[in-house]
């Protein structure tokens, strides 16, 4: 009896667990599933779907903004271009810091001046210094990078690299960007926008050393000393809280103690790349207590560039998803086929699969708009109808148009749209065709009207004869009845003169 009232409160229990963890389970997708990330800092944000080139959410995007930090990726990618013109490894190259490399550094004893501390005649590898600028942002190893490769890589200056950063922009077909120095300090002629830091970011992703020496918590500096980051997704070192073993760290730091703070990160999901922007956030609190020389690092907890950037990167792994909105196969439209021998209608199908992120509340609203190539397919009239109409014979995997897809009126992708199989021609259907087409085409309207102009004008000049001929005809009757009438007078004349003589 016993057993039997066990069995009977498992079952229940069973029963219960069955409908409520269900319904708890919705409850937390629902809180984790979001049409935005909630921002609410007001800061310029961006994320940013690299492999779609597709803005999933942005803020204050094309503002114009100092670059900050974000020149400091410029710099790099530039100094790795010249290393890969010349077949040169970064830790080959020996960069040897120089008084005008410190003194551009800035204010070395400001705490806000992220720098490594070099002085004048120390020599360390390029990818040292690299890593310094990526790692720990920091401003004298950019400018050593900048001094060091104007001069030996590009014959100039330090003024001659900042021109080649300008190049480089340029050469990404951005139109807002600007460089004056290789660090980011401030300089009124020095801009950016959310949107082309995001683009710069995305290139940089693009250079795969970089970015393993930019995602570390730490390394190892001249073989010496631990540099940790200044990435706060990378480490908990100086401020905790903020770590993200998602995020892939870029790079991190601040123009000023009043804001300005720049934030860049990268995650993959799915084999998809996003690329992650925060700008203009409130910057880093520095304390430091004059006795004890103690330094406190923190940022205003809410709104500051790491919580926005935890909730961008949460926000993107757990709203969207991958959706196959074009198959190869599936059918999209029916198209007739005129003169075609084997069917009288083909398939149209996309011409390749494509996958995009769309957002988990917004699958449903995924459309596909079919635009056909107006100079392959035509109306026709079939039965009183017309249909879109294409003429065989037809290849498989024929283009005949293009399919847009779109989700919330943004365009997902563009695809051709191919013929499924093959239609070959009815050569005799052609033939008559030929033939009416021949009878009914433009030649023999053109004859025809050429005919009927010639006959039209012997119609005309018919009747221009014959009016003629009845007019000469008249004018020669009038004349005979005038002679006549003449010889009549004359002939009562000699009458009456007869008449005369008589009597």
């Amino acid at each position: 009896m016993k057993t039997i009232r066990g069995l009977s409160f498992f079952i229940a229990l069973l029963l219960i667990l069955s409908f409520c963890l269900p319904a708890s389970l919705a409850v937390i997708a629902a809180e984790e599933v979001a049409d935005n990330p909630g921002l609410i800092s007001g800061n310029a944000a961006a994320a940013y779907a690299l492999d779609e080139n597709r803005f999933l959410y942005s803020y204050r995007l094309d503002e114009r903004v100092a670059p900050a930090t974000a020149t400091k990726l410029v710099t790099c990618m530039v100094v790795s271009d010249l290393l890969s013109q010349k077949n040169l490894s970064a830790d080959e190259v020996t960069v040897t810091v120089t008084d005008e490399a410190v003194s551009l550094a800035g204010n070395v004893l400001d705490a806000r001046v992220p720098v490594m501390g070099f002085k004048g005649d120390e020599s360390y590898t390029a990818k040292d210094l690299l890593s310094a600028t990526l790692v720990a942002g920091a401003n004298d190893a950019a400018a050593a990078l900048a001094v060091h490769f104007g001069m030996a890589f590009l014959n100039g200056n330090v003024n001659t690299f900042v021109e080649e950063m300008n190049k480089k922009v340029e050469a990404l077909g951005l139109k807002n960007t600007h460089f004056e120095n290789a660090t980011g300090h401030n300089h009124p002629n020095q801009y950016s926008t959310p949107r082309e830091v995001a683009l710069i970011s995305a290139a940089f992703y693009g250079y795969n050393d970089l970015v393993t020496l930019s995602n570390v918590e730490y390394f190892t500096f001249n073989n010496k000393a631990t540099v940790h980051s200044k990435n706060y997704l990378k480490t908990t070192k100086n401020v905790s809280g903020y770590k993200n073993s998602n995020a892939i760290g870029i790079i991190a730091g601040q123009l000023d103690i009043n804001g300005n703070y720049c934030l860049i990160a990268a995650t993959e999901k799915d084999g998809k790349a996003y690329i992650f922007v925060v700008m203009c956030a409130s910057g880093m609190v520095i304390n430091r207590d004059p006795e004890t020389e103690k330094v406190d690092y923190y940022f205003e907890i809410g709104n500051n560039a790491y919580d926005d950037m935890n909730k961008l990167i949460k926000w993107t792994r757990n709203s969207f998803e991958l959706v196959s909105v074009a198959a190869k196969d599936g059918i999209i439209d029916e198209l007739h086929v005129d003169l075609g021998n084997t069917s009288d209608h083909v398939m149209i199908v996309p011409a390749e699969t494509v996958e995009s992120l769309i957002l988990k509340s917004s699958k449903k609203n995924i459309k596909a708009v079919l635009t056909y190539d107006e100079s392959i397919v035509y109306k026709k009239d079939f039965n009183g109808e017309k249909y879109d109409t294409v003429r065989a014979p037809i290849e498989k995997g024929q283009r005949v148009g293009v399919i847009t897809y779109t989700c919330d009126d943004i365009v997902l992708a563009q695809v051709d749209a191919v013929v499924k199989d093959g239609v070959s021609l009815d050569t005799v259907k052609n033939f008559f065709a030929e033939v009416e087409g021949f009878l009914f085409g433009p030649v023999m309207k053109t004859v025809f009207i050429v005919i009927l102009v010639i006959i039209g004008l012997y119609i005309v000049a018919a009747i221009v004869a014959f009016a003629m001929k009845v007019s000469k005809k008249s004018k020669k009757t009038k004349k005979n009845n005038k002679t006549a009438k003449n010889t009549k007078k004359v002939n009562k004349k000699d009458d009456k003169t007869d008449t005369k003589e008589m009597v």
